[in-house]
């Protein structure tokens, strides 16, 4: 009878070791499980790179100017900020080198950026706005620039008075053919540039009057950023290479002053002559 009890105890005080290791042993992995990751550390996402510019391009058609956007408004995209050119455009003088030719929009907003540009050597023409007129007019010739008269509100006695005080012309955009031919008429026989930022009906007036007209091409600032400005010099040049001129409206502020510094080396260097506005109108 002891001898039976002895086995039969001996075999339960094995069995509970048994469970106890295996209990030890399955709390330590469940445990182990607990705090260590499911899966490896992923490694850390790579910092995306350095955003590359866009390239520009555009097809030339027609009489040569850029196709343009689709809206006509010059200050936003680069895309939209070149002009198309009216039909029936043609290089007044095809067998010169390339030619481009500069006018500052916006001198009324900065008297001191306008002041810099004024003392560049290169030529240039002056957009002179309604506010102090006669005052901007008389500054831009004594520093011996060009200057046109904005037409796009201007009363038709204001701008003839200007016209006598020495403005060389006007500079604006209408679609209204009525409009432009009484501009024209106040204007006399001077220069017309076309803006394009509405239709061409002033160009179209200029050129049934005989009167020597040009259009915009490119407005090279309409975002006041480096890179922007320069690229947009450079897509002008490009135009007055394959065309034979291009025009470029600029805006009074020193960061377009220092870009057409740069500019002008560049357009030297490479051959390309920069001109008065009346040097590359065709009447």
């Amino acid at each position: 009878m002891s001898r039976t009890a002895t086995v039969f105890w001996s075999a339960i005080l094995a069995g509970s070791a048994v469970a106890i290791g295996a209990g030890f042993l399955s709390g330590r992995s469940v445990g182990a499980r607990s705090i260590t990751p499911p899966y490896p550390p992923r490694a850390a996402a790579a910092l995306p790179g350095a955003m590359m510019p866009r390239t520009f391009v555009r097809a030339l058609h027609g009489a040569g100017s850029f196709d343009p956007g689709d809206d006509p408004d010059p200050y936003g995209a680069a895309e939209i900020a070149v002009a198309a050119r009216p039909d029936g455009w043609r290089d007044p003088d095809p067998g010169a080198p390339p030619r481009v030719a500069i006018l500052v929009v916006g001198g009324d907003r900065d008297a001191s950026a306008l002041d810099a540009l004024l003392a560049e050597a290169v030529p240039l023409a002056v957009l002179i706005g309604p506010d102090d007129a006669h005052d901007t007019l008389r500054i831009v010739r004594e520093a011996g620039k060009s200057a046109l008269v904005d037409c796009a509100h201007i009363d038709l006695a204001t701008l003839s008075s200007l016209r006598r005080g020495g403005a060389e012309g006007i500079a604006c955009s209408t679609a209204d053919a009525a409009r432009a031919r009484a501009l024209i008429a106040a204007d006399g026989p001077g220069l017309v540039f076309d803006d394009r930022i509405g239709e061409d009906a002033l160009y179209r007036a200029a050129h049934a009057a005989h009167v020597p007209v040009v259009s915009r091409d490119v407005v090279v600032d309409a975002r006041d950023e480096d890179a922007y400005i320069d690229f947009l010099f450079d897509q002008a040049m490009a135009i007055a290479r394959r065309t034979g001129l291009a025009t470029i409206a600029l805006h009074a502020r020193k960061s377009s002053m220092r870009a057409l510094e740069r500019f002008t080396d560049r357009a030297q260097r490479e051959g390309v002559d920069i001109v008065q506005l009346r040097a590359l109108a065709r009447t």
